[in-house]
């Protein structure tokens, strides 16, 4: 009888307990780690590598799916709707998580309640440049110029809702002067368009211009971070400038679908430290003008918070509508 009653006290834990076992020889196979970007972007390059180097620490490979479509939205509502057991991840961007929703009228996912927060991977610090025969070199000419002629000056992005519309935005609301948008389809023809001189100013990942800065073909105004990028020293940050911007920066980082359990978000975010440590991923990050973002989860939740409730009030403001 009391051989019984141990089974039944045993078996009533275990049911209470379900995951526990499973989440101490987490992961037992492959991890699926979804990218709502394409092929070649930061986020994809950055998945990439850190796959690689975390398959190691944790002893399964994390193998990259790429699922671009709608700003990210499409396969943020696919990892949203998963299994909360590890073995499928997305490494998110801030116009995913952050923006998306403000964005696009309708989105399938709830950025905070549909998922959980794992690791930060990296900050995307982005640069304003303007085209060669626009006679602006800094924030002040930009200003001046834009005061004296409002709706003339204008700007190219890489589309409706873009991080280079939006960071153009922020600036223009902030310094109180009226420029003209004009989105493209893609960084490609936005870039092509400043240096052709046919739009004046561009705002893009540091990574995106360097190679046009350097060889004189765009004019850098302002770096949007709060120190100067590696790649291009010489530009002056906005507060260097005398300007009051919050941060204008898109992050990278790692989650997984909601009630992921307190282990596997360790044993993860263990694994993702490790990673960003390899020379391999610091070399990359340093190409593309990266800054590493190491911290935890509650940190990375609450930056998402803060750019979520600092670019909605600007989206609703500006009237800004994704394509």
């Amino acid at each position: 009888m009391k051989r019984l009653m141990a089974c039944a006290a045993f078996s009533a834990l275990m049911a209470m307990h379900p995951a526990t076992h499973a989440d101490n020889h987490y992961p037992e196979r492959p991890i699926r780690l979804i990218v709502g970007q394409s092929p070649g972007s930061a986020a994809d390059g950055v998945a990439r590598l850190l796959a690689t180097e975390m398959g190691k620490y944790l002893g399964q490979p994390l193998v990259v799916e790429n699922q671009a479509g709608a700003g990210g939205t499409i396969s943020a509502a696919s990892v949203a709707q998963m299994k909360p057991d590890g073995y499928t991840l997305m490494m998110g961007i801030a116009s995913q998580l952050s923006l998306g929703p403000h964005l696009f009228k309708r989105t399938a996912y709830d950025p905070f309640k549909d998922f959980t927060y794992i690791a930060p991977a990296a900050d995307v610090v982005m640069v304003l440049t303007a085209s060669a025969g626009s006679g602006i070199h800094d924030l002040d000419t930009l200003v001046k110029k834009a005061k004296a002629a409002p709706g003339r000056i204008t700007f190219a992005s890489s589309g409706m809702g873009s991080a280079s519309q939006l960071s153009v935005e922020m600036l223009a609301q902030r310094a109180g002067v009226s420029l003209l948008h004009v989105p493209y389809k893609g960084t490609a023809p936005a870039v092509t368009s400043v240096m052709s001189n046919e739009t004046d100013l561009l705002s893009n990942v540091v990574g995106a211009v360097q190679g046009p800065v350097n060889a004189g073909k765009l004019v850098p105004i302002v770096v949007f971070s709060e120190q100067r990028s590696a790649l291009l020293p010489q530009v002056a940050t906005s507060s260097e400038q005398g300007y009051d911007l919050p941060r204008i920066a898109g992050w990278i980082g790692l989650v997984g679908p909601a009630g992921l359990s307190s282990e596997i978000v360790a044993r993860l975010a263990n694994a993702m430290h490790k990673a960003q440590q390899d020379p391999k991923v610091k070399a990359f990050y340093d190409a593309q003008g990266l800054v590493l973002w190491q911290g935890d989860a509650s940190g990375f939740l609450s930056r998402a918070r803060t750019d979520s409730e600092v670019w909605g009030k600007l989206i609703r403001e500006r009237g800004i509508v994704a394509e």
